[in-house]
């Protein structure tokens, strides 16, 4: 989310969600955050709720990215209840500004929702790795970096295993122990590289899958078919779950893809 802010003085509670990160979006800021100044070359960091005293003499901009995780074991600070100003290098800053405005100016491109997903997820391993590079601690680098990679290695082992089982349920000790590993560490894995619980990963993942085979819109497909091909097995659910994802149900897609099929060469 990107705010645009005019002079103002706020006090009161702020719900960070899970976690909340902001990014000055200019070269001026114009801040002061419960008694700190607040630079434009520090990225703030919230989680929980906090008390909040804000002033600001001057318009301002920032970029604001919410996860509904509170990412936690990832190597950022953890401590809760108030706002951890983080320093950044100019070259760390422009890196982490350059990939918020490409995602930003992404969400207001038209084009096929396979290759938005493709972009998207590319993106995202971008910011991910732009916000480690400024928020992983200095004492816990190494050892946040060894462990992301090996939730990294985890997290793709699993998406591989999804993939060759779409139709298969997915329960976590099955999963776990299909992998080698323990429950634990496959949800925190997950969580650590997505931040997102396993199962919403999974769900996800299946959702685009059905999305793309109901958008290519094949002669013999029909959204029963392909839901139970993608795991899914309740429709009703399943309706209002794809509703809510992309805004349209899964017989719209469908139709629209067939029509789309059906028309003339030149048209």
């Amino acid at each position: 989310m990107l705010e645009q802010t005019s002079p103002r003085t706020l006090s009161g509670m702020m719900n960070a969600m899970g976690c909340t990160v902001v990014v000055p979006m200019t070269n001026q800021t114009h801040a002061v955050f419960n008694g700190k100044t607040w630079s434009s070359s520090e990225v703030g960091l919230l989680r929980s709720e906090i008390l909040l005293d804000l002033r600001e003499p001057a318009p301002n901009t920032f970029a604001v990215i919410r996860f509904s995780s509170d990412m936690q074991n990832r190597g950022w600070e953890e401590s809760e209840g108030q706002l951890h100003l983080h320093n950044a290098s100019s070259e760390h800053l422009s890196r982490l500004q350059h990939v918020i405005r490409r995602a930003l100016a992404l969400s207001c491109t038209s084009m096929h929702h396979r290759q938005f997903a493709l972009v998207a997820e590319s993106l995202r391993d971008e910011l991910m790795n732009a916000l480690d590079d400024l928020l992983i601690l200095r004492s816990d680098r190494h050892a946040g970096q060894r462990a992301y990679e090996r939730h990294r290695k985890l997290v793709s082992k699993l998406d591989e295993f999804a993939r060759a089982h779409p139709e298969m349920p997915l329960y976590s000790e099955a999963l776990a122990k299909e992998l080698g590993t323990s429950i634990r560490t496959l949800q925190l894995a997950v969580q650590t590289i997505h931040g997102a619980s396993l199962h919403q990963h999974l769900r996800n993942k299946r959702l685009w899958s059905l999305r793309a085979q109901l958008a290519r819109g094949m002669p013999a497909t029909s959204v029963s078919t392909a839901a139970f091909a993608n795991g899914f097995s309740h429709m009703g659910e399943l309706s209002q779950l794809y509703k809510v994802t992309f805004g349209e149900l899964p017989s719209d897609t469908l139709l629209r893809s067939k029509s789309a099929e059906a028309l003339p060469a030149g048209r």
